[in-house]
C-alpha cells in the first residue's frame, strides 16, 4: 500500500490545476482579450450578415448564398494560416512572433475590411468586402487559440474552458448593442466602426502581453 501511494502521489500532484496562477497572468488574460474581441466579430457576421445583405435589397435566396461566402473563406484562410504557423515553427521561428502575426493579420485585418465596408451600397463590393473581413478573422485562431497550449500544455483544457466562456459575452452583449445601434442611426457604420475598434484594440493588448510561456 505504501508503494501503491507514493508512485500515485505525483500524478494526483500533476492533475491538479493551479487557476489562480493561471488566471492572474498577463499572457492569460491577452490570449483571453483576443478570443473574446474576436468573437465579437463573430458574433456580430453570424447574426446580422442576412439582416445586412437584405437591407440592400436582396432576394432571401440570394440573401442566403452571400451570408454562406464569407465562412466559405473563413474555412479556407483558418485551415491555411494553421498550417502556414506550424511549417513557420517547425523552421525555426519564435512561437511568440509567429502568434503575435497572425493575431495582428487576423484581428487588424478584420478591422480595416470592416471599415471599409461600412459605407457600401453595392451588393457584390460589399461580399468582396465582407468575405475579406471574415476570411481575415478565421485566421486569428491559429494564434491566440494555439498560444493557451503554448504557455500551459497540460492545463490547454482549462484555458480554452474559461476563454470560450468570457468569448461568449459577445454573443449576448454585442448581439443586443449591434440592434441598439441600428434603431438609433438606421445604417451598420456604427456598428462596424465600434467593431473594428474593438478588434483592434484586442490585437494591441495581445501585442503587448502575448507570450509563449
Amino acid at each position: 500500500p505504501a508503494l501503491l501511494q507514493a508512485r500515485s502521489a505525483p500524478a494526483d500532484k500533476a492533475a491538479l490545476v493551479p487557476v489562480r496562477s493561471l488566471l492572474t497572468r498577463p499572457p492569460v488574460w491577452a490570449i483571453f482579450i483576443a478570443h473574446f474581441c474576436n468573437n465579437w466579430g463573430l458574433y456580430l457576421l453570424i447574426s446580422w450578415l442576412p439582416s445586412y445583405f437584405r437591407a440592400m435589397g436582396l432576394s432571401v435566396g440570394n440573401t442566403g448564398l452571400y451570408s454562406a461566402a464569407p465562412w466559405l473563406a473563413a474555412f479556407v484562410t483558418g485551415n491555411l494560416a494553421a498550417v502556414l504557423a506550424d511549417k513557420a515553427i517547425a523552421r525555426g521561428a519564435p512561437v511568440v512572433l509567429v502568434r503575435k502575426l497572425i493575431v495582428g493579420i487576423g484581428l487588424i485585418g478584420f478591422a480595416t475590411f470592416l471599415v471599409l465596408v461600412r459605407n457600401v451600397h453595392a451588393p457584390a463590393l460589399a461580399l468582396t468586402l465582407v468575405c475579406a473581413a471574415t476570411a481575415a478573422l478565421g485566421i486569428g485562431w491559429s494564434g491566440f487559440a494555439a498560444n493557451m497550449l503554448d504557455i500551459a500544455p497540460r492545463h490547454g483544457a482549462v484555458l480554452i474552458g474559461v476563454s470560450n466562456t468570457l468569448a461568449t459575452i459577445p454573443g449576448v452583449a454585442g448581439v443586443a448593442i449591434t440592434g441598439w445601434l441600428l434603431d438609433r442611426t438606421g445604417t451598420y457604420a456604427a456598428t462596424f466602426l465600434l467593431t473594428a475598434a474593438i478588434a483592434i484594440g484586442g490585437a494591441l493588448i495581445y501585442f503587448v502581453f502575448g507570450s509563449d510561456r
